[in-house]
């Protein structure tokens, strides 16, 4: 695939067309960072913030059917509780909100940077906290009947995450690293899966991301090896609308605050794709992107997360050192 105009007319021949993919995808970054809204509630204190949070899911609960039990979240595995969920979207909405590049001393030289809270003269937004936090209630409970049979935990997801090969780990800025490894998926046995089962799995590896504590107050990173995967084989690990069903609730949904985004090994119709998608893109969205050339792995790997000792062992080209990662050292 070599042109603009044969990649757009190849959504054709997967049911779709390249107008309405565009359109989600357009949808979906658009919601990435949520709004500032007249007439939102603010307080300075973590503890405030919580306690408001608290009180507005009360006030939801007694006012509409709202069901604030988050029942199918994977809390238990991972020693949560539902206060823990509230401060990831608390967190989530207080970072960044005032300051790209502040002088306060925690800073980090890696491409992207920290999370930087609002320093004590400023507000935490609990508002949008709020918003952000029933559009993962509501797609949560879009996919319920998916999650509760059996319960969303890490055994009944074990068996699809071995077709995958995800890691994570923290970088030398203490951020939160998601390692995905497109040319070690089994894509044979992924064909097999079905998409509920895919979709637990993503659901599942989302949980174990934003209720980090290093994810929330330092940041995501995102480093993809794509490969040089073919279109079709990309297009069809999932339907296409469970694929963007997914990077919604990954991008626009949970409490992720992604600093950087690496794409490695781009086939051409990615490269495509990207510059098309840029056009949609503030500035800020595209300063998150980092694309590493072919022989550039090990040298980028050093701006983007430190150097190979944060890196794991069977990641992409990279001579990685880390032999047990953070879902290893868990289960």
């Amino acid at each position: 695939m070599s042109s603009t105009w044969e990649f757009m007319n190849a959504f054709s021949k997967l049911g779709t067309s390249w107008n309405h993919v565009i359109g989600e995808y357009i949808s979906v970054v658009q919601g990435a960072d949520g709004k500032e809204m007249k007439g939102d509630e603010y307080v300075t204190e973590l503890d405030e913030a919580l306690n408001l949070l608290q009180e507005m899911l009360k006030k939801s609960e007694a006012t509409s059917e709202e069901d604030w039990s988050f029942s199918t979240s994977p809390l238990k595995d991972f020693g949560k509780t539902t206060d823990d969920i509230l401060l990831a979207f608390i967190r989530w909405s207080m970072v960044d909100n005032y300051h790209d590049n502040p002088e306060d001393g925690n800073s980090c030289t890696l491409i992207g940077g920290i999370n930087h809270p609002p320093s004590e003269t400023e507000k935490i937004n609990v508002s949008k906290a709020f918003r952000r936090l029933t559009a993962y209630q509501h797609w949560m409970r879009s996919v319920s009947s998916d999650l509760k049979d059996p319960p969303l935990t890490y055994l009944s997801i074990k068996s699809t995450l071995s077709i995958f090969s995800l890691h994570v780990s923290h970088d030398e800025c203490e951020r939160l690293v998601w390692y995905v490894n497109l040319g070690k998926t089994d894509l044979a046995k992924l064909k097999l899966q079905s998409p509920r089962e895919t979709t637990r799995m993503f659901v599942w590896i989302a949980h174990l991301l934003f209720l980090d504590e290093k994810a929330q107050t330092k940041g995501l990173v995102v480093v993809d090896d794509m490969a040089e995967i073919g279109f079709w084989d990309y297009m069809t690990m999932l339907p296409i609308q469970v694929g963007i069903s997914v990077d919604r609730f990954l991008i626009s949904v949970t409490p992720l605050k992604a600093k950087n985004v690496v794409l490695m090994h781009r086939p051409k119709w990615a490269e495509i794709g990207y510059s098309l998608l840029s056009w949609f893109l503030t500035k800020k969205m595209k300063n998150r992107v980092t694309m590493v050339e072919k022989g550039q792995e090990n040298y980028m790997m050093t701006k983007v997360v430190g150097g190979v000792e944060f890196v794991p062992r069977d990641f992409s080209d990279v001579e990685g050192l880390i032999n047990e990662d953070i879902i290893a050292k868990h289960y």
